[in-house]
């Protein structure tokens, strides 16, 4: 037994001996993987901001790093729970619509696209309004929170009739 052990502890001419790895591939390894994770966080960082899935971890991540997150953004997470429109004087109406941000997250006030129709379905105006449009001065940063409730007051002018309109969310 003590020969066997003797025999794979011996060491022979052409065989050399074990030697520790350079520093410089220590080194090297670190600077390729700081590089990968540039790299992820350069290509697909903005779409894992998006992911519910991702999020809380990233959130966590970023508080460490005290880098802000990206704010969320998901039209698909809003509802619109109620629209009008009514005239009010001089060829003005108000455009009210209410909707809810169903996300987990607090989320941006999304574009609104209104479409005005005449009698004959035909597009009377049609008009992109952005949250700078629609929202007073002191609320401009501010973000829908979750499960909340939100409505807007548009006061628009036409010179014709109007017999419909649409909303759309963007």
């Amino acid at each position: 037994m003590q020969e066997e052990q003797d025999i794979a502890a011996q060491t022979f001419t052409w065989q050399k001996a074990a030697t520790k790895p350079s520093k410089k591939y220590l080194w090297g390894s670190l600077f390729g993987l700081i590089l990968l994770i540039i790299q992820v966080d350069y290509f697909l960082g903005y779409s894992m901001t998006q992911n519910p899935q991702t999020r809380p971890t990233l959130s966590i991540i970023n508080k460490l790093l005290k880098r802000p997150l990206a704010t969320y953004k998901n039209i698909n997470d809003f509802t619109v729970i109620g629209s009008s429109i009514s005239a009010i004087q001089n060829k003005q109406h108000q455009v009210q619509i209410s909707f809810i941000n169903h996300a987990e997250f607090p989320q941006d006030p999304p574009l609104l696209l209104l479409t005005l129709r005449n009698l004959q379905g035909g597009i009377l105006a049609q008009r992109i309004f952005d949250r700078a449009t629609y929202q007073q001065a002191s609320a401009l940063n501010s973000l829908i929170p979750p499960n909340e409730l939100f409505t807007i007051n548009i006061i628009i002018s036409s010179p014709q009739v109007i017999n419909g309109y649409s909303i759309e969310l963007k």
